[in-house]
């Protein structure tokens, strides 16, 4: 992995280069060796073949390669097709790429050893964002990945920003890294996206076999039966890539038909490939100059509408994607496909609609003689939905945010506080946190002993735990405010308070001030985005376990409220 990461942060001379592909093909050679002799030697060759069935795949596959890179050459009419004529260096990439899977298992395999760190699931939860920060910063921090030098707070920001599918920048991405930089940013992207589903399959390998209290927070984290949860894991991954499969390919199409960007497949396929991963998992980061204010993108209605709809799959969660394909393909009952699905799905479902509608409603309201005076109804329309689906987690904008009005910009605010459901890719208190407060608040006023949602009473546990998040994040808000506010006083209240909001919430969406903040206020931004990523998840695990061992009451006093 080292020499991997040499090879592309540093400039390579061509005798540098040939003895890091020597090393590499060497090491490539020694896993396949290992695998085969391993499989030859074991006991029970088949078992462990079946055991060890995704590396067998691989190493299939790194055959397959070999011999049609050294032994045919109909490959080369294939990459000249797609405008890749450096076919040597492609096939280097493709063998450090299996690499790469190969040392992941490899990794995998010694996992005991870390589950006997007494962490706890939080505890790994942390680590694992810290973990994939850290690498994300020393990449970014080698020359080859930017067009200029980068500092370490700038790189830090960056890495924790796309980790934490936030979109805040201090730079401008299309302009400071490179297309390796670009590489990076897109794998922090993706790995950070799917760190809840990573974090899962950790806890379910480590503890759910061996200790109950982990089992009750794994099946109240994916909402599901302990026995199913193995496989629904297995099926968010699938969910997320052939969802964003399916927006590369309905960019590419697109893009690619009517060269908006290039004229070259694999710069189209390139751009397809990076706004997918990045709409999916709501982390609102474009190499485009401008972003999504850039005239490629500005009046496209089509890609608006693709973006919208992957911003609005990947807020709506993990286990909401899988109940809505499950109960079309199951419905025993012969039920209505609404009444097939659970309270979460259809909670999630309404609350979502109702956030998007009102809030596209009040845009077009407030901005009619502002961001979208003179534009015709359909680019008001497309322009209004958009910006309402990205606001809520995304941070893809379509309009200069600096320029809004400022009841657009606390409509703005709301949203991001508000944020995307529960196993989502997106941040905020969560659209059911949320809900529970106003049904809580309501229960309260119209003297109810119970909090209901569709006809099913809410446990008080779940009403205590809500109130513990929003009280914390209002906290941790009020706090980024003040410490803005001191270090970086050239700014007004409005700024400031936006850009914590866009922070805490994993949004991305800016006022302008982010790049030109100082090193505190970076900082306190860094924080904000990670916190707003993991504590509201980590507090819920906190809160779950203490529940388990807390068999006892106090006497009870009254105070003045």
């Amino acid at each position: 992995m080292g020499v991997i990461a040499y090879f592309y942060g540093f400039p390579q001379t061509p005798q540098s280069a040939f003895l890091c592909n020597i090393v590499i093909h060497c090491s490539l050679i020694f896993y396949v060796l290992k695998y085969f002799l391993s499989a030859l030697f074991s006991v029970h060759s088949k078992k462990y073949i079946f055991k060890h069935k995704y590396q067998g795949i691989m190493i299939f596959l790194i055959i397959l390669w070999f011999v049609f890179s050294y032994g045919f050459n109909f490959q080369h009419k294939f990459f000249n097709a797609i405008d890749i004529k450096n076919i040597g260096s492609m096939t280097m990439l493709i063998i450090q790429l299996y690499f790469f899977v190969m040392m992941l298992f490899d990794l995998s395999s010694i996992g005991q050893l870390f589950s006997k760190l007494k962490l706890g699931p939080g505890g790994w939860m942390i680590s694992s964002f810290i973990f994939l920060i850290s690498t994300g910063t020393v990449l970014l921090l080698l020359p080859e990945m930017t067009t200029g030098g980068i500092s370490f707070i700038d790189a830090l920001f960056t890495a924790t920003s796309a980790s934490c599918v936030t979109g805040l920048v201090t730079l401008n991405v299309a302009t400071a890294f490179t297309f390796k930089g670009y590489i990076v940013i897109l794998l922090l992207i993706q790995f950070g996206g799917i760190n809840i589903v990573a974090f899962a399959t950790f806890l379910s390998s480590f503890y759910v076999e061996k200790k109950l209290r982990y089992q009750s927070v794994m099946k109240e984290m994916l909402s599901t039966s302990l026995n199913g949860t193995q496989t629904l894991i297995k099926e968010i991954l699938i969910y997320t890539f052939a969802i964003e499969i399916i927006g590369t390919l309905a960019f590419f199409l697109y893009w690619n038909h009517y060269h908006f960007y290039s004229d070259s497949v694999f710069d189209n396929l390139f751009l397809s490939i990076f706004h997918a991963i990045s709409a999916f998992n709501n982390a609102g980061i474009s190499f485009i100059d401008g972003g999504m204010t850039a005239p490629l993108f500005r009046w496209d209605h089509y890609t608006q509408i693709i973006t919208g709809f992957l911003i609005f799959l990947g807020g709506i969660g993990f286990i909401t994607i899988h109940n809505m394909l499950f109960s079309v393909r199951y419905n025993p009952n012969k039920l209505k496909y609404w009444s097939r699905l659970q309270v979460m799905s259809r909670l999630t479902l309404k609350v979502t609609l109702f956030l998007i509608v009102s809030g596209a409603l009040l845009f077009l309201i407030f901005e009619s003689n502002n961001s979208l005076q003179g534009a015709s109804l359909g680019d008001r329309i497309c322009t209004a939905l958009l910006n309402t689906v990205s606001c809520r987690t995304a941070g893809f904008s379509t309009v200069d945010t600096g320029s809004l009005n400022v009841s657009t910009l606390l409509i703005f605010i709301f949203l991001m506080f508000v944020g995307a459901a529960p196993s989502s890719t997106g941040g905020g208190i969560k659209i059911t946190t949320f809900y529970i407060l106003i049904k809580s608040a309501l229960a309260t006023i119209k003297g109810k002993k119970e909090v209901s949602v569709c006809n099913r009473a809410i446990p008080f546990n779940l009403v205590d735990r809500a109130y513990a998040v929003v009280l914390f994040t209002l906290a941790f808000i009020f706090t980024g405010i003040l410490i803005l506010s001191i270090s970086d006083p050239q700014f007004d209240f409005v700024n400031i308070t936006f850009e914590v909001f866009s922070a805490i919430g994993t949004v991305g969406l800016s006022m302008g001030i982010t790049p030109y903040l100082s090193i505190v206020g970076k900082a306190t931004l860094i924080l904000l985005m990670f916190i707003g990523r993991i504590t509201i998840f980590t507090l819920a695990i906190s809160v779950a376990r203490r529940a388990m061992f807390t068999n006892y009451s106090l006497a009870r006093t009254n105070l003045n409220i």
